[in-house]
């Protein structure tokens, strides 16, 4: 059976939505690694950049977005995500921002305070596939 799409349907590309905020989250961000640098003492740091694909459609002018994209990035690593082109930061790490937000928050919502080992050992294997660890023997 073939399936059509109708034409005259056109999804709104922007959805309105207010952005969730949650304290408890956000107290959980500040309890893992940074996502670019492993170290610790990290803010939570908010994509601004859409990504459609996993419902991220960016913030409007003078709007916040949910906790559900805040990563934890330490200080110096926030000010220069800000410093830049947000999208070219990511890009030059290896790391997607959206997926990693994703996931971090589902285990989040799974496991609540015990998913920081869980999260933490992603946030270490996303560092190590995007070639930011390295092992001692190359140190």
């Amino acid at each position: 059976m073939a399936f059509r799409i109708a034409h005259s349907f056109r999804p709104d590309p922007t959805p309105k939505q207010k952005a969730s905020k949650n304290k408890d989250y956000l107290a959980f961000i500040h309890e893992l690694p940074c996502c670019v640098t492993g170290r610790y003492g990290v803010e939570a740091a908010h994509l601004s950049f859409a990504s459609p694909r996993y419902g991220h459609y960016g913030r409007g002018k003078g709007s916040k977005v949910s906790d559900r994209w805040a990563l934890p990035l330490h200080q110096a690593e926030h000010r220069r995500q800000h410093g830049m082109n947000e999208e070219r930061f990511w890009s030059s790490i290896g790391i997607d921002p959206h997926l990693l937000a994703l996931v971090i928050h589902g285990i989040w919502s799974d496991l609540g305070d015990d998913a920081i080992a869980f999260a933490t050992a992603i946030i270490n294997q996303t560092l190590a596939d995007a070639g930011a660890l390295r092992s001692r023997d190359e140190a």
